[in-house]
């Protein structure tokens, strides 16, 4: 196992990993496991509708925009925006392979290659979906991590269900999504989660920088982001969450990735896990073409790339 993991950390330092789609697509879209094209679709949904509740709940609890000035409520807006894209894009992908089951059915080609050529709309949203995963995973730990060890124990915030979902259960979230889609982790993919750090960074300065307050009228968001009254603080604690927490958050969620794949590999779970072929051109297309099933290549992906290795 250890040999195996410092290969694969090695592999992780090749120049195609830094593509922002992988060669196969699908697994963007896909499940790891056998879970129905229906029952996933619904996951979606749930997830989704939750998130918004909340956000909704959250913004109504607060009655005030300021509500967007903090961390863990921007990272779960872009946890919003992350179940909306994978929704759409994995309809949008659903809807493709279906009309390409029934042309195929009709006689329109038998190509199945080119039938399932994802347009380059969808392509484009599939690349901003893989960096909306990695960019809101980092930020759910990193958020969980800061908020239980510093923001909590030095504000003594009430353990409200608010809280919990906010600053826990996102972070729950983040690794049943992992666990449960095919959606590869590489490390190099760090710098988007970091790159959405020194964003924020910025907005807490600007913030500063124009007399702004948080909700009690304090000069600042976050007591650790006083830049007037503790500017080496400030300063530190910037440094330790762009340098090494958000890196660090990455690294495990990476390695989640990895005990999902070894959780695959096992004897035991292999019935349960995903046959690529079969959930794409079987259950999702309708059955309509099975028949092309064996003759797929393993190494090749569903849907057509363009450019990609």
């Amino acid at each position: 196992m250890g040999a195996s993991w410092t290969h694969l950390w090695r592999e992780e330092f090749r120049v195609h990993k830094l593509h922002l789609l992988p060669s196969e697509p699908e697994l963007l879209l896909q499940p790891r496991w056998d879970i129905p094209p229906l029952l996933w679709l619904l996951y979606r949904c749930f997830m989704l509708v939750y998130t918004v509740s909340w956000l909704i709940y959250t913004a109504l609890l607060f009655n005030t925009p300021k509500f967007l000035i903090f961390l863990s409520h921007i990272s779960y807006c872009l946890m919003v925006i992350y179940y909306l894209v994978a929704l759409s894009n994995l309809a949008w992908a659903f809807l493709e392979v279906r009309c390409s089951s029934h042309r195929m059915k009709r006689g329109v080609s038998t190509e199945c290659d080119t039938l399932l050529s994802p347009p380059v709309a969808l392509t484009a949203a599939l690349c901003l979906q893989w960096i909306l995963h990695s960019v809101v995973g980092c930020c759910s730990l990193t958020v969980s991590l800061l908020y239980w060890t510093i923001i909590h124990p030095s504000d003594q915030h009430s353990l409200s269900a608010f809280n919990i979902n906010i600053h826990f259960i996102n972070s729950i979230q983040t690794a049943v999504d992992l666990l449960l889609s095919s959606t590869p982790i590489h490390l190099t993919h760090f710098f988007y989660a970091v790159l959405a750090g020194v964003l924020y960074v910025i907005f807490a300065v600007v913030y500063w920088l124009l007399g702004c307050t948080n909700l009690f009228g304090q000069p600042y968001i976050y007591s650790i982001l006083d830049f007037s009254g503790r500017p080496l603080l400030a300063t530190l604690c910037i440094l330790g969450v762009c340098l090494l927490c958000l890196p660090s958050c990455h690294f495990v969620l990476w390695n989640m990735q990895l005990l999902r794949e070894w959780l695959v590999s096992r004897e035991k779970a292999r019935r349960m896990a995903l046959n690529r072929e079969v959930w794409w051109w079987v259950k999702v297309s309708g059955g309509a073409t099975f028949d092309l099933v064996p003759s797929l290549d393993p190494a090749d992906s569903v849907f057509e790339t363009r450019g990609q290795p």
